[in-house]
């Protein structure tokens, strides 16, 4: 008997415990500034600004990586090894730049249909 009036008052002290902040809190309106303005304050205006930067970021990875399977063209010198190397790495940057360019394109058809439907 004992032992579940002590059970008993442990949990209604934890709940107590728990349940104590959002009393107090409860009367306080507290906001958050938003960093980015109110330009960006939903998740589908936000998404088409972050994706608008990784295509900038990636772009320039892209780039790299075009400069990079030429390269590997030009020192192939005509050795079949080398230059599939070299159109292996040129079609992956083809394929990752279709996958991002893609992405931003129905990141955008989202957005837009999100927008129109307000």
């Amino acid at each position: 008997m004992k032992a579940n009036i002590i059970k008993i008052s442990a949990t209604v002290s934890v709940a107590c415990l728990v349940l104590l902040p959002l009393i107090v809190f409860a009367e306080t309106a507290q906001t958050i500034n938003n960093p980015l303005g109110n330009q960006y304050n939903t998740l589908s205006a936000f998404i088409p600004y972050i994706l608008s930067y990784v295509v900038k970021i990636a772009g320039v990875i892209a780039i790299g990586a075009f400069m990079y399977s030429g390269f590997l063209f030009v020192k192939s010198r005509g050795n079949p090894e080398g230059i599939k190397t070299a159109k292996t790495v040129f079609m992956n940057t083809c394929i990752g730049v279709a996958v991002l360019l893609g992405a931003q394109l129905i990141a955008n058809i989202i957005h837009g249909t999100i927008t129109g439907l307000k």
